[in-house]
């Protein structure tokens, strides 16, 4: 791809860019620590959450509904409100029996979520009490309890998230060491720099945006660092080829680094792209058959982040980054090449 944009001379401009949105990611994921349910707004399997069921058996079905409005009652007298309902139930001849779970925010107090249970069990029990039907002599009996839970959904997730980090940083250190090996330090630099960056992107906009986390995001952190191994191998090989080529012998770090990102960025676009499509692909189909849209929200805006970030950092900030790590490399060289010959003359 040809174009006249150059790269190295907007590396400030990707700077910037990038430390605004670090900046401003981690400040929303610091106060939402201290005002919402965490960094991160965990959801899936590592939602945190409390709850209060209700379980009932009644021998009129029309009592169910009764149910969910004595507990709403009770709970809007606490000052509490949940933000999801499900109830199970079953008929067995003339009786009916189930459950209902309310899920509240974690911050909410316990102290209300009790007195709310409190005040359904009191209300159920009065109720609970057998009343003869005149006209057929059937006992309209409901009897119910209530209680709270909480649920931790990080409790016990901790060695994942240890586990996931070791493995990141592995597959950073073991980019860096084949860099230095195949290519030349000031690449190795520039792809160590590229995962640091791209991963910093992804948590950041993780925090910002406040989509789901679960533990699948462990998985498109790993492929954030993946798939900007992958793109800078693309990148550092045109710019190697291109710096043996006797044709470029006049070109300059920025001009060569310009001319290696150009003709690596639909390979670079490809890839983030193709996985992106996917991803709203799965999600659409799971959604169809999923019990909740919300269940399929992590991985599927988990992928998209991935991309972005690897196709921002990939395509705009590491190629205009790494012109001046050339350029201080090939200073070296220079300076370093001509100190022999200084020495032999003199």
């Amino acid at each position: 791809m040809k174009t006249d944009f150059k790269l190295s001379s907007k590396m400030h401009l990707f700077i910037i860019i990038s430390s605004i949105i670090i900046a401003i990611g981690a400040a929303v994921g610091t106060i939402c620590q201290f005002v919402a349910n965490g960094y991160f707004n965990y959801g899936a399997d590592w939602e945190s959450y409390k709850s209060v069921t209700v379980s009932y058996v009644s021998a009129d079905f029309a009592d169910k509904n009764e149910v969910k409005e004595i507990c709403e009652k009770a709970f809007a007298d606490a000052g509490v409100s949940y933000y999801y309902s499900v109830s199970f139930g079953e008929k067995s001849g003339n009786t009916v029996g189930g459950e209902y779970t309310f899920k509240f925010n974690y911050s909410v107090k316990e102290e209300k979520l009790q007195t709310a249970v409190n005040a359904i069990n009191a209300v159920i029990a009065d109720k609970s009490k057998p009343n003869a039907d005149e006209d057929n002599n059937v006992e309209s009996v409901i009897m119910s309890t209530a209680s709270a839970h909480t649920v931790d959904g990080l409790n016990g997730n901790g060695k994942a998230l240890w586990r996931g980090a070791v493995a990141i940083a592995s597959v950073i250190a073991l980019h860096f060491i084949y860099f230095a090996v195949r290519f030349k330090l000031t690449m190795a630099l520039g792809a160590l720099l590229a995962d640091v960056h791209n991963l910093a992107v992804f948590v950041s906009l993780l925090s910002l945006t406040r989509v789901p986390v679960g533990s699948s995001i462990i998985t498109f952190a790993a492929l954030t660092v993946l798939l900007t191994a992958i793109g800078t191998c693309f990148l550092f090989d045109r710019v190697r080829k291109n710096a043996k080529d006797e044709a470029n012998a006049k070109l300059g770090a920025f001009e060569l680094t310009d001319k290696s990102a150009s003709e690596s960025f639909k390979i670079n676009l490809f890839m983030p792209v193709c996985i992106a499509a996917v991803a709203v692909v799965v999600f659409v189909l799971a959604s169809i058959s999923a019990m909740s849209v919300i269940a399929v929200l992590a991985p599927a805006f988990g992928a998209i982040i991935c991309c972005v970030s690897c196709g921002y950092g990939l395509l705009l900030f590491t190629p205009a980054v790494y012109s001046r790590f050339k350029q201080i490399g090939d200073n070296y060289k220079q300076n370093h090449t001509r100190a022999p010959k200084e020495n032999v003359s003199k």
